[in-house]
């Protein structure tokens, strides 16, 4: 009967007749191990079955071969395009690493002790979604010589450091908000979240100034500051701007998910779109193209930053590259049947 007791690098050493060091420049990589002694170690691992401890081995080299991955909501169809774009980078370039992902259960929440945990499994690179970090934290991961990148978000601080790859936020905002002008809407209104990110903010410069340049003056009534960025929250919402005296023409959501809220809200209460309302959104995830949807948004090639991320965290885990990476790519507006123009008096 075959022993169950894990095998372990003395096994292999004995079996191929070789010093547990030669065994361990081997797994290593490392040189100075003939072809003889490697087709005897090679011999010995697979006739014992033998899997090196991954948590061992980087205690030794110093390294995980793991990337920690923090996103806000699993749930939002955008981090799993986020996700696809990082290893399929990962799997093309032919890296050995592997993705130790971690969500947000409470996103409002600090975000170090996510981080923290990432650096007890001693990671070798961090991507965060969430720039809900406390500044003496950053202060500490500056000081490490373990890279990070934001994606889609970054934080302003000119004494902090960091890598960012996002959409120019600004811009998208402001194209989206004039997309619904130029069709004639004025009583636009914007749902958006409380928190102080600094994406959030530039949507929502990019929604006020596209008014006050088309001549609108801003009514800060519709422009609703409050919510998780979630379907749930968008539907919440909607059942209130929806059921004023003089509701908007045209909402403009922060991001697609929360606009799927704001069109299950006007299913559901027979609120035609777009003759009655006309929706629009931020980021066109995979869902936002089906047909039932059809929402014009913001697109993002949410699978290439996820891809671009990798790319920088790989250049400074692989080659050491020290230089601090600011990657912003352009947005462009996608127009389906969620936005007409608004219905007559």
């Amino acid at each position: 009967m075959e022993s169950k007791i894990p095998k372990n690098i003395k096994d292999v050493a004995k079996l191929a007749g070789v010093s547990i060091g030669c065994v361990s420049k081997y797994l290593n990589n490392k040189p100075y191990v003939s072809e003889k002694t490697k087709a005897k170690i090679e011999k010995a691992i697979k006739k014992l079955k033998y899997r090196p401890n991954a948590i061992a081995k980087s205690l030794v080299v110093k390294k995980s071969n793991c990337i920690g991955l923090l996103v806000r909501d699993i749930t939002n169809p955008y981090y799993s395009g986020i996700i696809r774009g990082i290893e399929e980078y990962i799997i093309e370039e032919g890296y050995n690493y592997s993705l130790i992902l971690s969500d947000m259960i409470d996103p409002e929440n600090i975000s170090d002790k996510y981080i923290d945990n990432f650096l007890q499994r001693r990671v070798d690179g961090i991507a965060t979604t969430s720039d809900y970090l406390s500044i003496d934290y950053l202060k500490m991961l500056n000081s490490t010589n373990i890279p990070m990148v934001f994606i889609n978000r970054y934080i302003v601080n000119p004494k902090i450091s960091i890598n960012y790859v996002i959409i120019d936020n600004f811009k998208g905002a402001y194209m989206i908000t004039e997309h619904l002008i130029k069709l004639g809407h004025k009583n636009i209104a914007h749902i958006s979240t409380g928190n102080s990110s600094a994406v959030v903010s530039k949507r929502l410069d990019g929604y006020k100034t596209a008014l006050s340049d088309n001549g609108i003056e801003i009514n800060d009534d519709n422009i609703i500051l409050r919510g998780d960025l979630t379907a749930e929250s968008g539907y919440n919402i909607a059942s209130e701007l929806l059921a004023r005296e003089n509701p908007p023409t045209a909402i403009f959501c922060i991001n697609d998910y929360t606009a799927y809220g704001v069109i299950d809200y006007c299913f559901k209460h027979n609120i035609k779109i777009p003759g009655d309302i006309s929706i629009a959104g931020f980021d066109d995830v995979s869902f936002s193209s089906l047909d039932f949807i059809s929402l014009t948004t913001v697109r993002q090639p949410i699978n290439d930053i996820g891809r671009i991320a990798a790319q920088i965290l790989f250049d400074k885990i692989k080659f050491g590259k020290k230089d601090k990476v600011h990657r912003i790519l352009e947005p462009e507006i996608v127009v389906r049947k969620s936005t007409g123009y608004p219905k007559k008096a």
